[in-house]
């Protein structure tokens, strides 16, 4: 029946196509042409269906609404808008559907007014996106002067505000009740420190809120009705409108239902009431439904939060620790306590909690990211990951400041990864390393591979090549050239005994370019390293050379190469040139000789 009904709607298009064309002109709203579009499979779609995909397409270009300016969102109304100008049905359906025209665009006021009663009584979603000269900014003023006499309605409110923006400009406009608000977004831009804005937008009264976002805003955001809140990010709030931790976690009580925690740059320091008994005493906060916490402040706030919350085992947390001056050797014995006391966890909360496979040491830079994914380590490394869902349940970074010598830096990594890691992180799991910029001492090569028994896959990455060699050969260099092998070693044990792969990725072998850099001299060849897979005839593996650099016979050369170490041999495999390499230094043999 289906196939019948199709091929009479065929035929009688046909037809009617043949009328069209007997005709000179058939004007738009001839009955020959509404009848012809009334038979389109497109136009005939139910209006739930066709409802569903305007709003669709309208919340597609409000969520990318700040990208526009306001120049042209008021001369050239959003792409949306013409489902209502395609035929009489879809003009009947849009003009009809209330909720699509709740996603409001700037235009001139008789339009805001048309937009308004085309929305009826629905709730509003508001996208402002201010900017930087007075004059562009009217159509913006006027706009939100005529949608706040409907403040009652709003749902959603986007405000992007540049330093220009004064207090009477818009917030006076947010002081009335705000029953049906439930997420509120503000981006203050670059605003006077002497600006103070209304002291409680919207009179504090917000029930439904359960999304707030502030940056930069110097409001005080603690008055908002917060019980029903999911989502809450602070970043870069004003010193004076800083909570003390003990008002902080009072605040905090009251959000059980909070899911997403950013805390960045917006609490004050701790110390003082770490060493109260206040805190001796604190009952602890249950946040059962938190899923992810960003936490960017003082160490001594990072300590004092994560000690008196109950986080679930399943949160990503993302740390970035601060000093005020300076880091000592005893500032990280209390965070690593309590990561001990949160990843240490019985065998029945295991199936819960994290299991860590992967770690990535930015060496210098104070960062450690630990993953649950396996051989989750070729991510180029920021600080902070902010990415959620990657399935990391830990990073942490810690600011050192300026250090007064490599020496201090050493020393300060040398003890945050001591602490951090192989005294707080189980690391029975672990089978993938990722080290940036790495340091050349080979007390930390010994540390590392003595703590990660499982290790399979090593990435270095950036920087110059540390002694690697005298860690990973089983004994003192003693290569037998006319057989190609190393003699048998004895009964030391092998260091990282069951890696499979170790990749190099921009990495420089030229000890010239490092020198004065470093406490140790690197590695100044490639052929040390590959002398040394040599002598790991109890395993096999594969090493990976890419854009990395080398001294070699007085000249500078690029390293890109795949080769196996197995039975007391290391080959190479495969060797890369590129194409703006000369042809005698891209076909130049000799620079593995001895392979």
């Amino acid at each position: 029946m289906a196939n019948l009904n199709n091929l009479m709607s065929t035929m009688t298009v046909a037809h009617m196509d043949e009328q069209m064309t007997s005709q000179k002109s058939v004007p738009p709203e001839s009955n020959i042409n509404v009848q012809r579009n009334s038979l389109s499979f497109t136009l005939r779609l139910p209006t739930e269906i066709l409802e569903a995909i305007f709003i669709h397409r309208a919340r597609d270009y409000h969520s990318e609404h700040s990208r526009v300016s306001v120049y042209s969102r008021i001369h050239n109304p959003p792409s949306w808008v013409n489902v209502s100008y395609v035929c009489r049905h879809w003009r009947n359906v849009a003009l009809n559907c209330a909720t699509l025209w709740t996603y409001l665009f700037i235009v001139s006021p008789r339009w805001t007014e048309e937009l308004l009663a085309r929305s009826r009584q629905a709730p509003l979603k508001l996208r402002v996106q201010m900017e930087y000269h007075y004059r562009d900014n009217i159509p913006c003023l006027l706009f939100v002067d005529q949608v706040m006499n409907h403040v009652e309605r709003i749902q959603e409110l986007h405000l992007s505000l540049p330093f220009v923006v004064r207090d009477n400009q818009v917030f006076s406009k947010l002081s009335s009740p705000a029953p049906c608000l439930q997420k509120l977004v503000i981006f203050a831009g670059e605003v006077p420190p002497e600006l103070e804005w209304s002291s409680a937008l919207f009179d504090g009264d917000t029930p439904a809120l359960h999304t707030l976002e502030l940056i930069n805003c110097s409001v005080s955001w603690y008055s908002f009705k917060l019980s029903n809140l999911t989502t809450l990010i602070l970043r870069h709030v004003p010193a004076r409108f800083h909570q003390n931790t003990e008002e902080f976690l009072a605040t905090l009580r009251g959000m059980q239902h909070v899911r997403h925690l950013d805390l960045v740059y917006a609490l004050a320091s701790a110390t003082g009431f770490l060493s109260s008994a206040a805190f001796n005493t604190f009952q602890k906060i249950d946040l059962p439904h938190l899923s992810r916490l960003w936490i960017a402040a003082p160490l001594s706030t990072v300590v004092a939060l994560l000690s008196c919350a109950n986080i679930p085992l399943q949160t990503e947390v993302r740390l970035e620790c601060r000093f005020k001056r300076g880091p000592s050797l005893d500032n990280y014995a209390p965070l690593s306590s309590l990561l001990a006391q949160r990843f240490n966890i019985t065998y029945d909360q295991a199936s819960s909690g994290p299991t860590i496979r992967s770690l990535v040491i930015m060496w210098g830079e104070g960062t450690l990211t630990f993953t649950a994914s396996e051989r989750d380590c070729d991510f180029s490394v920021s600080m902070p990951r902010t990415e959620w869902g990657c399935n990391i349940p830990l990073q942490t970074f810690v600011n050192f400041g300026y250090s007064a010598s490599t020496s201090d830096t050493w020393r300060n990594m040398d003890r945050l990864i001591s602490d951090l890691v192989y005294r707080s992180i189980p690391l029975t799991n672990v089978e993938s390393v990722h080290v940036i910029n790495p340091p050349f001492p080979s007390a930390f090569w010994r540390k590392l591979f003595g703590h990660i028994h499982n290790l399979r896959y090593l990435k270095l990455s950036g920087g110059y090549m540390p002694d690697l060699a005298s860690v990973l050969a089983l004994a003192p260099h003693s290569y037998t050239k006319n057989e190609g092998r190393f003699a048998d070693r004895g009964p030391d044990p092998v260091p990282a005994p069951v890696l499979e792969e170790l990749e190099l990725y921009n990495i420089s072998f030229s000890a010239s370019l490092a020198e004065g850099l470093t406490m140790d001299p690197p590695a100044a060849d490639a052929q040390s390293l590959f002398d040394a897979l040599c002598t790991r005839k109890e395993s096999r593996g594969r090493l990976a050379v890419v854009e990395c650099f080398a001294t070699m016979s007085d000249r500078d050369v690029e390293l890109d190469m795949v080769g196996r170490w197995e039975d007391g041999h290391f080959h190479v495999v495969e060797e890369y040139s590129r194409p703006y390499h000369s042809e005698s230094e891209s076909s130049d043999s000799s620079s593995y000789s001895g392979l």
